[in-house]
Parts: C-alpha cells; structure tokens; sequence
C-alpha cells in the first residue's frame, strides 16, 4: 500500500471516531456498519485482438459498419467497466494494446473465408464452412501469445470476431490449463495459464458477460472440485435454485435465475424465497432470505441478470469459513497466484 493510501486511511478512521465522539449520549447506533474497506485491486493487461476487416467492394468500410454490428470498442470498455462495478473496483482490465486485424481467422483444418465468400454467407444465411473451429493454436503462433504472457506483457486475449468464427466463449491455455467452458488448448509451452475469451461483435454486452459468467463457473467448479445442486461447499451453496432445492435458493447460475425452470428463463414473475443478497456480505451469511423474482434481476434483461449475479459474487477481503479466498474474484481474474486456481497444484 502507497504512503498516500496509508494516509488517506488513517484520516477516513479518525474522521469517523470524531463523528462517533460528538454523537449525543444514547444516541450512537446499535447496529453499526462493517468498517470502511480498503479497496484492493487488480489490473490485468490484456491484448485485444479484433478481426474487424475492411470490405473494399463496400467502399472501404469495416465489416461491423457494413454488417450493422456493434463496434469492438464500445462493446470492450463497456464490458469492462461492468465488470469494475460487479466486483466492487476490484477487477480493472487494462487494454495494454489493440489490434485491429484485416482478416478472416483461420480454422482448424486451414480454411479462411475471403470477402467474397463471407458476404455471401452472410447475405444469404447459409453456405458456412464447417468445420467451424478456429485454430488456436495458430492464433497463439502468429501473435506469440504465450511468449507474451510468460515475460508478463500480457495477461489474458480478447479475441472479437464475426459470427461464424468458431470462437469458444472462453478457453485457457498453458501449462496446468483446464476447463473454461471448453477443452483447455493443448501442448502450449506456457508457464502461466492464460484465458483467451471470445466475443461476438454481433452481439452485446450483456451476452460478454454470459462468455465472463461460464469462465467462473468453470473456475470456481476447479477451485471447489465439484458443483452439484446440494449445499456441501460454498460455491454449491451460492448457485442453488428453487427448482431443485425448494425455499433453498440463492443466487443462481449464469444460466438460471434463483425462481428459473429453464435455460435462460430470467423473466419468470414467480416468486421464491432466496437467500441471494446474504452473499453482498460473504463471509458473515446470515441465512436470511426474501421473495424475489424477475423485477430484482432487471426483468428478463440478460445484462441486468448477469450484472446482478456477478455483483452476488463474493468479493470480501482475506479468507471464507471454508478456508478458500472470500474474493472469488481473486480466483477468476488473477488464478495463477493461488494454488486451488492455477492448475499446477493439488487442491
């Protein structure tokens, strides 16, 4: 912490045991607020790597104008200011360079759509190359990747592409990488794991933070060892519904709302009795619950959900009851600095 953290901290605390000392008698509270926390962060430096290619039978206009997609800049900064807020300042993804890339990814078995072949398929909405996969392997060789992330340059990829580029939604690479919602990459010389999340410019925010939102599932079900719908660690407790644990439910999944009977059900008007605002103060859960439905998670809308879910993430500083972080966020966003998260120890 700076000497000037360490300042402004010692006066905030003065500061409240002077109004606390002036109080009148009787009249200080009962119940008084958790202290002030100092806000710790991380700033992860990520590599955008944005196949955006300029259409020269369109006048030379990126594919995203000509198409009528979002742009990749605006969805990033947007994407990451959601996730600054969710958990609490803690996460500050800092975009150390842009690339915008004149091209097509290649896949798998060597194909690359030219211009003439995507804005058919595109026009007509049929005709795409399958296998549909993009080869990452080959992503990591052409923009030395792991080298990158070895010295420290980098931390983490942001890949935006066009529909059918055979994006997962997030995958990890590296030695000890494991399930991110997809197979990890294999044989990548590494030292430090690495997620390359893919992102949809077709699409929106909201569904950047689903891609966020299955990252840590798949982390937080490693760090754990499992994820079942029965409350015998934490992270099962946190994402129980009612559907299958009546008046038992708490925050959820990304998929599943706390009163979901299905996938992606976030406008269900039913009522249920959760305990998902118990976890905005992990560890100290109280087991208190209310009735909640769609109106609480932004009714049906998939960023307002996912937005409410990620904020329900623990985010307290040092450790839970169980041992484990009380940030999970320190798991997801910086997983090479604890053993349950970086692949290469036992949990």
């Amino acid at each position: 912490m700076s000497l000037e953290s360490l300042r402004l901290a010692a006066g905030l605390a003065a500061t409240i045991a002077l109004l606390a000392s002036n109080a009148p008698a009787g009249q200080q509270p009962t119940n008084p607020k958790p202290p002030v926390r100092l806000i710790e962060s991380i700033a992860p430096r990520v590599l955008v790597l944005n196949f955006d290619p300029i259409v020269k039978s369109e006048a030379g206009a990126r594919l995203h104008e000509v198409a009528k997609w979002n742009d990749s800049r605006y969805l990033a900064d947007a994407y990451a200011a959601d996730l600054k807020e969710c958990s609490g300042g803690f996460a500050q993804f800092n975009i150390v360079e842009w690339k915008d890339v004149d091209a097509y990814p290649i896949k798998k078995d060597g194909f690359r759509y030219t211009e003439e072949e995507f804005l058919k398929c595109m026009r007509s909405g049929k005709g795409w190359h399958q296998p549909d996969g993009i080869d990452y392997k080959a992503l990591i060789r052409e923009y030395n990747l792991d080298r990158r992330v070895a010295t420290g340059e980098i931390d983490e990829v942001w890949v935006f592409a066009m529909p059918y580029s055979g994006l997962w939604e997030s995958t990890m690479a590296g030695k000890g990488a494991y399930d991110c919602n997809s197979e990890p990459v294999p044989d990548v010389d590494c030292p430090r794991i690495f997620v390359i999340m893919g992102f949809n410019y077709e699409r929106g925010v909201g569904e950047m933070l689903e891609d966020q939102g299955h990252r840590i599932e798949s982390i937080m079900t490693h760090v754990y060892g499992s994820w079942d719908p029965k409350p015998t660690h934490m992270w099962n407790r946190f994402t129980l519904i009612d559907k299958n644990n009546p008046r038992e439910s708490s925050a959820g999944t990304v998929h599943f709302a706390p009163n979901s009977t299905k996938d992606y059900e976030w406008d269900n008007r039913s009522y249920v009795l959760s305990s998902a605002d118990d976890w905005l103060d992990y560890p100290n859960l109280t087991g208190k619950k209310r009735l909640m439905n769609t109106s609480d998670w932004g009714n049906g809308y998939i960023r307002s959900h996912h937005k409410w879910w990620l904020t329900r993430l623990p985010k307290a500083p040092g450790v839970g009851p169980d041992g484990k972080q009380a940030n999970w966020w320190k798991y997801t966003v910086d997983f090479n600095r604890y053993p349950e998260s970086n692949g290469k120890d036992a949990r």
